[in-house]
């Protein structure tokens, strides 16, 4: 099986499509470990806060990795991407735009956001684009164990009384519905192109059911609505996402981006003059 060994031997069209898929990647975990930071503390038990602590932590490091490669492939600037790139430019989950407000809504993002961001990680194993095959291996080992504490939680949640179920039905509902606007169309030129070229393992569709039919039975499990229905031998929303301004470079369908306040905290230009040099 042939292999590319750098960006520099795609073709211009799938070298786009993969930056763009690479830099949307970064984005979400940039976030996604701020979140999992932020909820180091005040958490309902104290493993609850190690977990999160450490999957803050496996987030950041896996951003370091996308970042390394994003820089010596496609010579994007680290600095660039976090401190000086407009929030309209940003390709994160919209899930993960403001503040968790509360535990249920830190359980969904852990189910749903790192679920979806775990399935599209697993289809780079493998990849045809060597840069990314190299390390992404050890990154699904490391999301696996975010998905045990994703879905102990949510079986708790679920199970504990009325009022924790409704909460939890409610912040999933929320958080499913802008993570399938993130995975995008499945018949979109972005995905069939890297498909094609074996930078993904499987089509987008494919990856899609891979998602929805792990977590249409989890929530039949526990009789909780989040709008999907079975259709055939797959999970579906119930009602059809329009993704007509759907824009694979922010991988959104309208003019949304991340709390600018949120941002702010995460960029270390607040903290320029204490810096020992780069």
């Amino acid at each position: 099986m042939s292999t590319f060994k750098s960006a520099a031997e795609l073709s211009p069209k799938s070298r786009d499509y993969l930056r763009a898929l690479m830099i949307a990647l970064s984005d979400t975990k940039m976030l996604l470990g701020f979140h999992y930071g932020e909820w180091t503390f005040g958490t309902p038990a104290l493993e609850a806060c190690i977990a999160a602590c450490s999957m803050s932590q496996d987030e950041f490091g896996h951003l370091r990795l996308f970042h390394a490669c994003l820089n010596t492939q496609f010579q994007e600037d680290p600095k660039q991407l976090i401190e000086r790139r407009p929030l309209a430019q940003f390709a994160n989950m919209p899930s993960l735009d403001h503040p968790l407000r509360q535990w249920s809504d830190f359980v969904a993002v852990n189910l749903l956001t790192d679920g979806a961001l775990t399935v599209l990680l697993t289809a780079l194993q493998r990849s045809a684009f060597e840069p990314v095959a190299n390390f992404i291996d050890k990154m699904v080992e490391e999301e696996r164990h975010h998905l045990r504490n994703a879905q102990g939680w949510f079986r708790t949640l679920a199970t504990r009384n009325a009022e924790t179920k409704a909460a939890l039905e409610a912040s999933c509902r929320g958080v499913l519905a802008k993570t399938l606007e993130w995975l995008g169309p499945a018949d979109h030129e972005m995905m069939e192109t890297l498909a094609q070229e074996r930078i993904i393992n499987m089509p987008w569709e494919d990856l899609q059911h891979q998602f929805l039919d792990w977590i249409g039975p989890l929530a039949q499990e526990h009789n909780l609505a989040l709008g999907l229905v079975t259709k055939g031998r797959h999970w579906q929303p119930a009602v059809a996402l329009e993704y007509r301004n759907w824009n694979y470079q922010t991988r959104r369908s309208s003019a949304t981006q991340p709390d600018e306040k949120l941002v702010y905290h995460l960029k270390g230009s607040k903290n320029d003059i204490f810096k020992l040099g780069e």
